[in-house]
C-alpha cells in the first residue's frame, strides 16, 4: 500500500500573553492506495477515532489536534501527537502515541481521526484513551477495536465484529448478521442489533444485551443482566451463560427444543420448555437432537423464552 499523495497539511499557531499561552491547530489530510484484503491500524493515544466504509480505491486520513498551553510545550505536545503513517505492504498503520514525562498541566490537547476506506479491507482501532465511531459496509473486512478507556459505536456491515474494552460500553448495529462477534468489557455494557452466527460476550461491571443471533453463545457476566434473542438456532447449537449477579433471559424461536440445565443460587427460574424442576435446579429434556443450554447464576432470576 504505497501513498498516491498528501493532499493537505495545514497548522494554525496563535501565540497569546508575549508567548507565555499558544493555541495551536492542525490540520492534515492524506490520501493512500487501497488494497484488498489489506489491514488499516489506527493506532492512537488519546484521538476519538471516526472510521467510514465507502466506495473508492483509496484511503483517506483527516487528522485535526488542537493543543492549549505554554508556548513552547503547548508546540512539542502537537509535533509529537502528529500521527505517523507506516507502509508494512499488507498493513497500513496510523500511530500517535503520547510520550512519556509529558506535563498536562502545561498543555491540554484533543484530536480527532477520521479514516474513509473502501469495503474489503480489515480495520484495527487501538486507542488508549478515546471512542470510535464505525460506520458503512465493511464487505468481507474484519473489525477489531481495542481501549483502555473508551467507547464502541457501530453501525454498518463486515464479516466479524471484536471489541476489547477496560472501560466504556459497545453498541453495534449490524446490517446483516456477523459471521463472529465477540466483545470483552471489564467495565460498561454490550449491546448488538442485527445478529450473530456466533457470540463470545464477556463483561466484569455491565450487561449484555444481543438479538437476531444464529448459533452458538457464550456470555459471562460479573455483575449485570444478561438479555439474548435468536431468530434461528440450529439443533447441535451450544449456549452457555454465567452471571454472578444479575439475571438472564435467553429467547428463541418457536418449536426449538432445548436439553441441558439451569442452577440458580437466589432467584427464581421461569421456562417455556419442557424439564424437571428440583429447588434450584431445572433439567431440561430435550434429548440428544436438541440446542445444548447450560446456565448458572449466584444471584438472579432465569426465563427461557419461546417466541
Amino acid at each position: 500500500m504505497r501513498v498516491r499523495r498528501i493532499v493537505t497539511a495545514v497548522a494554525v499557531i496563535c501565540l497569546f500573553a508575549a508567548g507565555a499561552s499558544a493555541a495551536i491547530e492542525i490540520h492534515q489530510k492524506h490520501r493512500f492506495d487501497a488494497r484488498p484484503g489489506a489491514t488499516v491500524v489506527v493506532d492512537v493515544s488519546f484521538h476519538n477515532v471516526e472510521v467510514v466504509a465507502r466506495p473508492g480505491d483509496s484511503v483517506d486520513v483527516t487528522v485535526d489536534i488542537t493543543v492549549k498551553g505554554d508556548g513552547s510545550k503547548a508546540k512539542n505536545v502537537a509535533n509529537d501527537l502528529q500521527p505517523k503513517f507506516l507502509d508494512e505492504g499488507d498493513k497500513l498503520i496510523i500511530r500517535s502515541t503520547r510520550k512519556k514525562g509529558w506535563n498536562w498541566k502545561s498543555a491540554s490537547a484533543k484530536g480527532h481521526v477520521t479514516v474513509e476506506m473502501p469495503a474489503g479491507m480489515n480495520l484495527v482501532v487501538d486507542s488508549s484513551s478515546g471512542s470510535a465511531e464505525i460506520s458503512g459496509d465493511f464487505g468481507d473486512g474484519v473489525v477489531r477495536f481495542d481501549a483502555s478507556y473508551g467507547s464502541l459505536k457501530v453501525v454498518g456491515a463486515m464479516r466479524e465484529l471484536h471489541s476489547d474494552t477496560s472501560s466504556g460500553s459497545v453498541r453495534a448495529a449490524v446490517m446483516r448478521p456477523v459471521d463472529r462477534f465477540t466483545a470483552d468489557a471489564s467495565s460498561g455494557s454490550v449491546r448488538l442489533t442485527g445478529g450473530a452466527r456466533q457470540a463470545q460476550v464477556d463483561t466484569s461491571s455491565g450487561s449484555i444485551n444481543l438479538a437476531g443471533l444464529l448459533g452458538d453463545a457464550h456470555f459471562d457476566a460479573s455483575s449485570g443482566s444478561i438479555t439474548a434473542q435468536w431468530n434461528a438456532i440450529p439443533a447441535d447449537a451450544k449456549v452457555r451463560a454465567g452471571a454472578s449477579s444479575g439475571s438472564v433471559s435467553l429467547s428463541f424461536p418457536e418449536g426449538t427444543v432445548l436439553a441441558g440445565s439451569v442452577d440458580v443460587s437466589s432467584g427464581n427460574i421461569r421456562t417455556d420448555f419442557p424439564g424437571t424442576m428440583e429447588k434450584k435446579h431445572l433439567t431440561l429434556n430435550g434429548g440428544a437432537a436438541a440446542v445444548n443450554v447450560s446456565v448458572d447464576t449466584s444471584s438472579g432470576s432465569v426465563k427461557l423464552i419461546s417466541n
